[in-house]
Parts: C-alpha cells; structure tokens; sequence
C-alpha cells in the first residue's frame, strides 16, 4: 500500500488491520501444523486410507458340532427299494374297468322273484288288479283299468280261438286248470278264448261251486296279470255258464 493510502497512526482501521494480519497468521500456522502431522500418520502406517464404519448386522451363528444334519431324499435308493419291493408282482393282463364318480359303484344284479310271487305282490299293489262288477242282469265283468275297449268287444262280438270245458273236475283243479290254460293261450297269441263252468246244475246244492272258482282264478294272481278283461259269455256261447276271455297282446 503507498503512504497516501495508509491509514493514519492512531485510526480505527489500522487496528482492524493488524488484527485481520493476526488471524490469517495463526490460521496457517494451523494448517502447516495438521498438515505435519498427517504426514507424520502417514508415514507411521496408521492413516492407510478412510476408516469405514462398522456394520450393526448381527453374524450368522457359526455352526456347532451337534448342529442336526437335514434328510435328503437319494433317488438312486429309492428307485432301488422300490425295485426290491416290486420284484413278487405279476402285472395285471388288462386294466381294470374305470368307474365315473356319478355312477357309483357296481352294484350286484338283484334276485328275481317266483313269477306267482311278484304277481301277488303285484296284485297286493294293486298294479295287476281287475275291477270286478256284477250287472244289473247278473253278469259277471272283470277289466284292466284303461282296456274297457276289450269289455265292449266281448259283450258285442266275442269270437273265440279256443275253448276250455271244466266239467267234471272239482274247485281246486278247476282254478289249477284255467291259470294254465290262460298262461299258455297268452304265450301262443291268441287274443279271444272261453272258459266252460257249468250252471252248477248238478252240485248237490245247486250252487254253481266251478263258477266262482273261474271267477276267483281270472280276478288273481297269476291269471289276471296275462287279462284284458273278462266276462260272462252270451247265449250262444254259454251263458251263464261260460265265460269270455280277452287275453293281453
């Protein structure tokens, strides 16, 4: 600084120059002062680079001597057991038949009963009955519910294909007789058939038993179940004393 720039002896600024020159000195001394003794660190080996800070993770456990060991499948074994344990099994010849899950299982074919036996049970039902009705001029009418066409038919036109005379024989043989000869006719196609029993003029009490035996052995089991309808003949075929059978197709 030239002297027409100093400041004058004794003047505020001349203090606060002399301190600022202070204060840059001891700065520097600072400063060479650090700078010494970091080259003295250095050349102890103890400032080799930043110091890193040290991790807050917690170890893994190191592994002990009892620590149990965890089982591993060996394939190689279990393909050789396996091999051991099928060595005695034949393979089957076909497959098994599969079943769906709604069918269910196969169930066993049930036992079919006696033909007499289901036709009584049947009857018992009533899904082999007969309705059976005497008419106002004693006639006798017997019909499978919904074949009332097949009563019309007989009492306008019956003409039947065979004809059984019972004469002679008593109340059981009777109703053995008409159950076999309704039985087989049915088996052999014929539709119209007659039934011969007698006024029971000659019973001892002139009570016409081989009638309602008929009648009984057409209204049960197993006749009724092979029937149409039946009912008491006309003149020209009997009378009373006869009946007409419609036979089931």
């Amino acid at each position: 600084m030239s002297d027409k720039h100093k400041a004058p002896k004794g003047s505020p600024f001349a203090a606060l120059g002399a301190l600022k020159k202070s204060m840059e000195a001891e700065e520097a001394a600072k400063k060479t002062a650090a700078a010494k003794k970091a080259e003295e660190a250095r050349a102890r080996g103890e400032l080799a680079g930043p110091r890193r800070a040290k991790s807050t993770a917690p170890a893994p456990p190191a592994k002990g001597p009892s620590s149990p060991e965890v089982w591993r499948p060996d394939p190689v074994q279990d393909r050789h057991l396996f091999a051991m344990a099928m060595s005695g099994v034949a393979p089957l010849k076909s497959a098994p038949e599969r079943l769906s899950a709604r069918e269910g299982p196969a169930r066993a074919p049930a036992a079919k009963a006696a033909p007499e036996a289901r036709l009584k049970r049947a009857h018992a039902e009533g899904a082999e009955a007969l309705t059976v009705t005497v008419t106002e001029d004693g006639a006798v009418e017997g019909v499978r519910p919904g074949h009332e066409f097949a009563l019309l038919a007989l009492g306008r036109f019956p003409s039947p294909e065979e004809t059984l005379d019972l004469h002679g024989l008593d109340a059981v043989s009777a109703r053995s007789r008409v159950q076999e000869f309704v039985r087989t006719r049915r088996a052999r196609g014929l539709r119209c058939v007659c039934v011969v029993h007698g006024r029971g003029r000659r019973s001892p009490d002139g009570v016409p038993v081989l009638g309602d035996a008929v009648l009984e052995a057409l209204r049960s089991p197993p006749a009724c179940a092979d029937l149409e309808a039946f009912r008491t003949a006309p003149e020209d075929l009997g009378g009373a004393g006869a009946m007409v059978l419609s036979l089931l197709p």
